[in-house]
């Protein structure tokens, strides 16, 4: 009893600056799974670690100047080549042999597996209500090494875990406005394939104002490089305790310094894999 109300305790602290950002997370911190151990450390600058045969390394990264962790947020781990570029085409190929559905006016999706139920938009593909409707692409339709490379990371450790992929396609500036994946609705382990081109994302503290001050950038954030082909994973604080989001800037910040136009013909691509759970997938239709 006393190690279970310690357990408790932690999740609780852990995720109190999420559910003081939004209120309606409350009611899902009894289904938030309880975080695992990290498979990746977060690493000095220039250091890499192979466990689990992943080169893992600290990505390249700009701070605002408010940002006073001045520092990755914990959980956040990251590997450059995750892929090679003949498996990169191979999955670019794969995706175009599926619809992309375009009913949100910032990028493309489709999904393998469940697809997900769509809280923002009131798009009827985007909030399947039976169960044949909430099935995307079969997982089998992935390459065959996809998945198990994936969970050969360690980074979702219990069998079955990845019941969603989630591909999102953006052209020129497209992005997506920052925000923390809902605990109602996944799991505490999300992985990102990154492909074709790079792109910065962005975290925010939870507690943050979106809106800056007076109109003004708040410089409360930190610019994460995600290279093609690499790999993100988001455990932990970098999971609950940041929102993340993707800015419609002109230009991405590469890692000599030098600037990347997102022009006609910019085309990224990625893959998001995580758990689509049953507390939301279950939700009566007045709440999503």
């Amino acid at each position: 009893a006393a190690a279970a109300a310690a357990v408790a305790t932690s999740a609780s602290a852990r995720f109190s600056c999420y559910i003081a950002a939004s209120p309606t997370a409350a009611r899902a911190v009894s289904s938030i799974a309880t975080p695992v151990e990290l498979r990746s450390p977060t690493l000095p600058s220039g250091q890499t670690s192979t466990k689990q045969g992943v080169a893992w390394t600290t990505p390249c990264a700009i701070y605002g100047d408010r940002f006073e962790q001045g520092r990755i947020p914990e959980g956040l781990s990251y590997c450059p080549d995750f892929v090679t570029e003949a498996e990169e085409a191979e999955l670019d190929e794969m995706m175009k042999q599926g619809p992309w559905m375009r009913h949100i006016k910032s990028r493309a999706q489709q999904f393998f597996g469940l697809v997900y139920y769509q809280t923002s938009h009131e798009v009827p593909a985007l909030q399947p209500g039976s169960e044949e409707a909430q099935l995307g692409r079969p997982l089998d339709d992935l390459p065959p090494w996809l998945l198990p490379r994936v969970l050969d990371t360690g980074t979702f450790p219990r069998e079955g875990e990845i019941n969603q992929v989630a591909a999102n396609e953006y052209i020129g500036t497209a992005g997506i406005s920052s925000h923390v994946e809902d605990p109602i609705a996944f799991g505490a382990n999300l992985a990102t394939v990154s492909l074709l081109a790079p792109i910065q994302l962005t975290l925010t503290p939870v507690e943050e104002d979106l809106h800056g001050r007076d109109g003004l950038d708040h410089g409360n954030w930190i610019k994460v490089l995600l290279e093609p082909r690499s790999l993100l994973v988001l455990q932990g604080d970098s999971r609950y305790r940041f929102r993340h989001g993707i800015r419609r800037s002109k230009n991405v910040t590469l890692a000599s310094g030098a600037p990347l136009s997102r022009k006609e013909g910019y085309r990224r691509v990625s893959l998001t894999f995580r758990e689509l759970l049953e507390t939301r997938r279950k939700l009566p239709f007045s709440e999503v």
